[in-house]
């Protein structure tokens, strides 16, 4: 077997195994692989100024005969910048807004870093602008409804929200 050193005094053997990491301590591959930022990552993979951004590519109401007004290019939070607004429409996620019978209303795409905004189109803009009663995003070819996550809140929150509407629902329980 040949195994003459080489100039910089490696081994010139072909045969030699070189598998293996070229870096040492790297984790193991499925270790590193995952589809969540840890939160203390997160301002380190944005550049955005805003905490998400979104941006409206496509409107299925107003057409393309100018007749109604477009919403193609409104984008949110209102304080998102040009930047911001880049940054959605190379990096987001595609959205569709629908109604309450599954009808397309707008197309567009949503940055968000943290994960935490999936609903900021719906609640920024498609509710009042569009009548969107639902966000649904483009998951392996399909449109998914988003993940909701609902959060508890003491009884006591909900009578302050809903006034004599929370008192008259629990009076109906007894």
């Amino acid at each position: 077997m040949d195994t003459r050193t080489g100039m910089d005094g490696q081994s010139e053997n072909p045969l030699e195994s070189q598998s293996g990491p070229v870096v040492a301590g790297l984790a193991p591959l499925d270790e590193l692989e995952t589809d969540e930022v840890p939160d203390s990552m997160v301002s380190d993979f944005s550049s955005l100024t805003t905490p998400y951004c979104w941006v409206i590519i496509e409107d299925a109401v107003a057409g393309y005969d100018g007749a109604e007004p477009s919403a193609v290019g409104k984008s949110g939070p209102g304080q998102a910048v040009a930047e911001d607004i880049t940054e959605a429409l190379t990096a987001g996620r595609f959205f569709r807004l629908a109604d309450g019978k599954g009808r397309e209303l707008a197309i567009g795409r949503l940055y968000d870093p943290s994960g935490r905004n999936e609903l900021a189109p719906l609640d920024d803009f498609g509710r009042q602008d569009l009548g969107a009663l639902n966000i649904e995003f483009r998951a392996g070819g399909e449109w998914q409804a988003a993940s909701l996550i609902v959060w508890s809140r003491p009884a006591r929150t909900l009578q302050a929200d809903h006034g004599l509407a929370a008192q008259a629902a629990t009076a109906e329980l007894f």
